[in-house]
């Protein structure tokens, strides 16, 4: 099979342009080996998932199982999904409810014994699976593996480092001071998935990754490396970005829910605070507009 050379044009974040890897000719399923389960939701990432996908195809280990849940695309996905069909082990295209529902659909499909999902405009970076291979091994009992890694422009430029933490309540509970685990740069196994649910919380449109490192915490707290293992894309149309005022809500239902009820009183208070402060800032406008209005039309002296 011909190998696909990456678009000249898009260098990829992270990797070199001037040799980039080849393509393995086809993934194994080999038993004697970890294997990978990689979960892509996606709707609408023509021009960002060739790049998720080549960030999988070139961690150079082939035993590897690519799961893409495309909740109806209408760009240029699915010519995409089609060119790189080879690879991918698992393809669902049908109409769903959102990321949680597609995320999920892909994990029941997974036979691997090392889970992650990877959004479809994200990036694994060089030696990702390497780097969670030796974690796992260098700690047979670990089940859950935590890098560091990279927030970048739509375009690839480098935004900020987002260090690895430990998967503790401590940790999560700084979520509000901008601290949090890079979703794209964790990996988990299959038995800590089930016994944690075995599935994301599909209410959820935001903290659906929040919520499971609760889960996953309460069994847990990770292994550690400060390797950079995965690079998100953040932009005007990000999800993120676009849906920014459910995070208040998504994180107080799961303050609740865990627990964290003076995190949870501290939410409510400040949230009152700004209702407040945009209360009486709306009131004042409402007071000064009209006025304004009347001396732009000169019916009121200026004073």
């Amino acid at each position: 099979m011909a190998e696909l050379p990456l678009p000249a044009t898009r260098p990829l974040y992270g990797w070199s342009a001037e040799a980039p890897p080849s393509l393995p000719a086809r993934f194994s399923s080999d038993p004697r080996r970890p294997l990978f389960s990689i979960v892509i939701p996606t709707l609408n990432q023509g021009a960002f998932i060739e790049d998720t996908l080549l960030s999988i195809l070139w961690q150079g280990y082939d035993n590897v199982e690519v799961i893409v849940v495309d909740g109806g695309s209408t760009d240029d996905t699915p010519a995409v999904l089609e060119r790189y069909r080879p690879w991918i082990s698992v393809l669902i295209s049908e109409p769903d409810r959102g990321q949680s529902e597609a995320i999920n659909k892909g994990f029941r499909r997974a036979t691997g014994s090392i889970l992650a999902w990877l959004n479809s405009d994200d990036l694994y970076l060089p030696g990702a699976f390497r780097t969670v291979l030796e974690a796992f091994a260098a700690q047979p009992g670990g089940r859950w593996v935590i890098g560091s890694g990279d927030i970048i422009s739509a375009d690839q430029q480098f935004l900020r480092h987002v260090p690895a933490r430990e998967g503790s309540a401590q940790t999560l509970l700084a979520i509000e001071n901008d601290c949090f685990l890079l979703q794209q740069s964790c990996f988990w196994s299959s038995s800590l998935w089930q016994e944690a649910g075995g599935q994301v919380d599909e209410s959820l449109s935001l903290l659906m990754d929040y919520d499971l490192w609760w889960r996953f915490s309460q069994r847990c707290t990770g292994i550690v490396t400060q390797e950079k293992l995965g690079a998100m894309r953040y932009y005007a149309t990000v999800k993120t970005r676009r849906q920014g005022e459910r995070f208040p809500a998504e994180l107080a239902t799961i303050y609740a829910r865990y627990g964290a009820s003076a995190s949870l009183d501290r939410l409510v208070q400040r949230l009152l605070a700004e209702k407040s402060a945009l209360g009486e800032r709306l009131s004042t406008l409402e007071r000064q507009l009209p006025v304004r209005l009347l001396r732009r039309l000169r019916l009121l002296p200026r004073p």
